[in-house]
């Protein structure tokens, strides 16, 4: 080949690369860019004024610092905090007027714990969170709207970095928006902490642009498959918060694959109060059973947005209908404390159990009412809701009580609590709303017997309903619980109630596992044959008469698992370790998992090379017994952001690499497999060209 060939063999080439390279980009890189830096003084630089991080110091002083060693790049100076007499003490943003209502911003920082403060410091006590309050109408509400990395066990000594979104949202005349890098010891600020010394450098908050849909449109639809092997009438469901809303991909998600949702925290009695956890947010005077009774304001408008969302979903795809289930009416967590005293007052004495039963009537009365009712907006919305949650004990057979954090049980020291709420929710439900129990750790054997006593005893009582059973599926990828375990506890409650639903489904990763690429390919293929080892004991059982109605998973991606930060509540993870739980990647790409489900057969090769590779099987490695809850305090500032339970809306930041394994029409393979073809098209044409041009010659 002439120089001359070699070099329009060499521009064709070049061209085609610039035109595979957009190809490739055309359907993955439109999000707009960026805004600019929201937050002042970011990185303590050297001159510059540190005041704005002033607002939630209190008595604790901040200053400006530079170490011998960049931070990241090539920062080296950094924020201290020290001398702090509070937990809350912190460093904080006022950044209303910068942000917008309902908008989706991106944060990213750097902390560090003092290495001799926190030295010996338990898990709870060296824990760091983005945790933004907003007051408007004179009402504040703490750490909602974050997801991606919202809290960490840090080790001291370290500078750990956090990344994630953050949509503000509220309802009413806006005051304040403020933004905290917190470190509040255990029990959301309210028991013991260190109150030491940490430092923060590298805080950015902007805006972000829109992105077009990268989900995958080219594999079957979970609402499609699964109840077209199971019957049209199961349900294969999602949980979802208010943050997910206005995330475009998880939605599309949502819409696509799911005929059931599930409000993660909106319906909870927290939410419910306007997360007004530290004092009643105002009362009312109400008229019960012809009798007057002060009562709590209540707050929908979290559960209204995202059930106006489903609405407005419904109505313009009524062949895709969308159903809810209610999530939760009594639970001892994410209940304020003051719900349960007298006067709503947390420093006055327990009330009486005559109290809390027309209090606990109204607040059911009025749920059903509002959201069930004949007049209801969501009227027919609803196919059931978790009445009951977590009221057994894990170690023993009998139910939660007071040393386990239930006030509810420290108020009537016996389940008449548990019977009235059944009792409360068959008088005033919507008649079509299934009534259920739901717990965790459900296929443990001496928890199994104490749930199995609850049902019987709330069955057995007068006046009341209950529909189904509740197995909330928090489960190990590797480890717990064997599949024997869990037929064993779903023939047990089906024999009681009837009906049996796995209602929150994550999987816990292995220990194998650590969130690089170098893991992620064994670590997803497990996963993928134990969801389809749970699934084929669902058919299973289904096939021997156990009704099994329902699997909803607990979240849509990875990267907004509950399971991705550290939590108190029963089935949560320790926010140490990267997760991978569900049947979507951080990319919004379906994994070996979402197979399991779709087509068993895309999973052989996986099980093939595992059986090659000599892997511990799922039930016999890692098997651990479940061990008491150590559960969150109700008086809590910071509420449980399930999924952040999540139960969750947090999550660390999102892989660069999108799964390959099992995955089918990864858009990323295609995008590659596209360009690839691009570049060797064009270089050949090109030079094909050339050659005719010299021939011409």
């Amino acid at each position: 080949m002439g120089k001359r060939s070699q070099r329009t063999l060499v521009a064709a080439l070049a061209a085609g690369l610039v035109a595979a390279a957009g190809l490739a980009c055309s359907g993955c890189c439109l999000a707009a860019e960026p805004g600019p830096n929201l937050v002042k003084c970011p990185d303590f630089a050297e001159g510059e004024d540190i005041s704005p991080w002033y607002r939630d110091q209190g008595n604790a002083v901040i200053t400006a610092e530079t170490g011998g060693e960049p931070v990241y790049g090539d920062v080296a100076s950094y924020g201290k905090i020290t001398g702090r007499t509070s937990n809350y003490e912190c460093f904080s943003q006022d950044v209303t007027g910068l942000v917008e209502k309902d908008r989706e911003y991106a944060y990213s920082f750097y902390v560090m714990l003092d290495a001799a403060d926190y030295a010996d410091a338990p898990s709870q006590q060296r824990c760091v969170e983005i945790s933004p309050y907003i007051t408007a109408d004179g009402n504040t509400v703490y750490s909602q709207g974050c997801s991606g990395t919202v809290s960490q066990v840090l080790e001291p000594g370290v500078w750990t970095r956090f990344s994630g979104t953050y949509t503000p949202s509220w309802s009413g005349e806006l005051e304040h928006v403020v933004i905290r890098i917190l470190e509040q010891g255990s029990e959301y600020g309210q028991g013991e902490g260190v109150m030491g010394t940490y430092y923060l450098t590298g805080m950015e908050l902007r805006a972000q642009g829109v992105q077009d849909s990268v989900i995958q449109t080219d594999v079957p639809r979970l609402r499609d498959a699964v109840p077209g092997e199971l019957g049209e009438e199961f349900v294969i469901g999602t949980a979802i918060v208010n943050s997910d809303l206005k995330d475009t991909d998880t939605m599309a998600l949502v819409t696509r694959h799911f005929n059931a949702v599930t409000l993660g925290n909106e319906l909870k009695p927290d939410a419910m109060f306007g997360y007004s956890n530290q004092k009643c947010p105002g009362t009312e005077t109400v008229t019960l059973n012809g009798e007057t009774l002060e009562v709590p304001r209540l707050d929908y408008s979290r559960a209204e947005r995202t059930l106006d969302a489903i609405y407005d979903w419904n109505q313009s795809h009524p062949q895709d209908l969308i159903k809810v289930r209610g999530h939760v009416l009594v639970w001892h967590s994410q209940t304020p404390e003051w719900w349960f005293h007298e006067d709503y007052d947390p420093d006055k004495p327990y009330a009486d159990t005559l109290t809390m039963n027309r209090r606990l009537e109204w607040y059911i009365k009025t749920m059903a009412e509002h959201f069930t009712g004949p007049d209801s907006k969501y009227h027919g919305m609803f196919y059931g809701w978790d009445v009951v949650n977590e009221a057994v004990s894990d170690g023993v057979s009998r139910y939660r009580n007071a040393a386990e954090n239930s006030s509810w049980w420290a108020v009537y020291q016996s389940n008449e609590f548990i019977i009235n709420a059944f009792r409360y929710a068959n008088q005033y439900m919507d008649p079509a709303v299934e009534l259920y129990y739901n717990d965790y750790n459900e296929w443990f054997t001496a928890k199994r017997a104490g749930i199995v006593q609850l049902l019987k005893d709330v069955q057995e009582a007068e006046g009341t309903r209950i529909d189904g059973m509740g197995m909330q599926g928090h489960y190990q990828t590797v480890g717990s619980p064997t599949m024997e375990e869990f037929a064993k506890a779903a023939r047990a409650y089906a024999a009681v109630v009837g009906q049996v639903q796995i209602t929150e489904l994550d999987m816990k990763a292995s220990s194998n596992y650590d969130g690089t690429e170098a893991t992620r390919e064994a670590e997803f293929a497990t996963q993928g044959l134990r969801y389809r080892e749970l699934y084929e004991t669902v058919k299973s059982l289904r096939e021997e008469g156990v009704n099994i109605s329902n699997i909803t998973l607990w979240g849509v991606v990875d990267k907004n698992s509950w399971l991705q930060t550290f939590n108190a509540v029963g089935g949560a993870a320790d926010g140490k370790n990267k997760q991978c739980p569900l049947l979507f990647d951080d990319d919004y790409q379906v994994k070996p998992s979402y197979w399991a489900f779709v087509d068993g057969s895309r999973l052989e090769a996986a099980e093939e090379n595992s059986e090659e590779s000599g892997e511990t099987p799922a039930d016999s490695a890692e098997t651990a017994s479940p061990t008491e809850e150590p559960a969150e305090e109700p008086g809590a500032e910071s509420p449980v952001s399930d999924i952040q339970s999540q139960e969750q809306e947090e999550s660390p930041a999102q892989s660069s690499e999108p799964d390959t394994s099992a995955s089918g029409g990864n858009r990323a393979g295609l995008y590659a497999a596209l360009a690839a073809c691009a570049v060797l098209a064009a270089g050949v044409a090109g030079f094909v060209l050339a050659r005719r041009k010299k021939d011409k010659k």
